[in-house]
């Protein structure tokens, strides 16, 4: 993150890191510095903007990458995650919105963000509900790592210029990183209870199987008995 930040201008450094957070996915490589090097160098309105063509972009790439081996991954992530798989599935029969919802819920829950990426792609899911969803189901995430790259900041400048803060940064401080745990689980939970409420109201539109009425055995003949 130092190297980055002292090497490159600002207009380069976004390139720089727009690259990063699209590759490192790919990779299966955190991207979680590079947008904490985001949050401290251009803030939330730009920053958010660099992260999410970044992580739009990572999210793609994994999607036509996973679509050329489909049959070597389908097994191996089903046996993983199979409750996740079956939801994915069950989306991918749905519409446009229904696609579009359940992949930006399962970017809010805890599924594991670089493997989603790939298993998206043994669906039905199409690309265009995928990418969108993605990229509104990170928006929370980014945020929070940009706030978490405004820490970092913050507390570097007080071990590197030798100074204490006030009261009121150190409220501001608390309160703020308070407020950002409190946000993700938040969006976690509900993410959880709206996949479960979806699989649920699925569950319930599935026809019950037709019940085959039991044919009588016919009589035996007394040699027989």
């Amino acid at each position: 993150m130092r190297w980055e930040a002292t090497s490159f201008g600002r207009p380069v450094l976004a390139i720089v890191l727009v690259i990063s957070m699209s590759v490192f996915p790919t990779v299966f490589l955190p991207s979680f510095p590079s947008m904490w090097l985001t949050g401290i160098i251009f803030g939330y309105g730009l920053g958010l903007l660099i992260i999410l063509v970044g992580t739009g972009i990572g999210m793609s790439i994994p999607y036509w990458i996973g679509s050329l081996f489909l049959h070597h991954i389908h097994g191996w992530l089903e046996k993983k995650w199979p409750q996740q798989i079956a939801l994915i599935k069950l989306a991918g029969r749905g519409g446009w919105f229904q696609q579009f919802r359940v992949v930006a819920l399962l970017r809010l829950s805890p599924f594991p963000y670089v493997m989603f990426n790939y298993v998206a792609t043994i669906t039905q899911i199409n690309f265009t509900p995928y990418i969108c969803g993605s990229v509104v189901g990170m928006v929370p995430d980014a945020l929070v790592n940009i706030y978490s790259g405004r820490l970092i900041l913050a507390l570097a400048d007080l071990k590197y210029d030798q100074r204490r803060m006030t009261t009121v940064e150190i409220v501001y401080n608390v309160i703020s990183a308070i407020v950002a745990v409190l946000i993700g689980v938040g969006f976690t939970v509900y993410a959880r209870r709206a996949l479960d409420g979806i699989q649920s109201a699925e569950g319930a539109r599935q026809p019950e199987p037709a019940v085959v009425p039991a044919v009588p055995a016919p009589e035996l003949s007394d040699r027989h008995r």
